[in-house]
């Protein structure tokens, strides 16, 4: 009797953990496909117009966010006139685990810590790298949604130290 129940014991314990196994390689497979990767190309809100986020890194206290704006229309795209205003007073990030907007960064001067966005055209065929310096969320959070002027918002996006 006692040989009949260690072998199923046996067949037991395997049996779990082959379910144990299975059940945490599928977790992880859904854990890193709910994570962005970068770059990341969006079509835009305006028409011909494509916005790639190409790195959001995080070092010490603040974020660098970098992206791209792509003409592929037959149009200038002269930007502060198609989001009604400066660029740089639009872009922002959002810590979604603690409910909290972050706005760029701005020197002694007021000026932003950001490219030269506020009289940005980008002529058709052309694409003009920008970047963006934000305050750093909390060091618990993992993830950020990046909102862009001219684009859907790039969400669930992992923060690279």
């Amino acid at each position: 009797m006692n040989s009949k129940l260690a072998s199923k014991l046996k067949y037991l314990v395997a049996a779990l953990t082959v379910i144990v196994f299975v059940g945490v390689a599928s977790f992880g497979h859904l854990a890193a496909q709910s994570a962005a990767t970068l770059p990341m190309k969006v079509d835009g809100d305006i028409s011909g117009m494509s916005v790639e986020l190409t790195a959001v890194q995080k070092t010490g206290d603040t974020i660098m966010v970098r992206f791209k704006y792509i003409n592929g229309g037959d149009k200038n795209i002269t930007l502060y006139m198609k989001v009604g205003g400066q660029l740089e007073d639009k872009i922002y990030y959002v810590d979604a685990k603690n409910k909290k907007k972050y706005l760029v960064i701005r020197d002694t001067e007021n000026h932003p810590l950001a490219s030269a966005l506020h009289d940005l055209t980008v002529d058709p065929g052309e694409t003009k790298g920008c970047w963006a310096k934000f305050p750093a969320p909390p060091s618990d959070v993992t993830a950020i949604s990046v909102y862009i002027p001219g684009a859907p918002p790039f969400e669930n996006v992992p923060l690279a130290e």
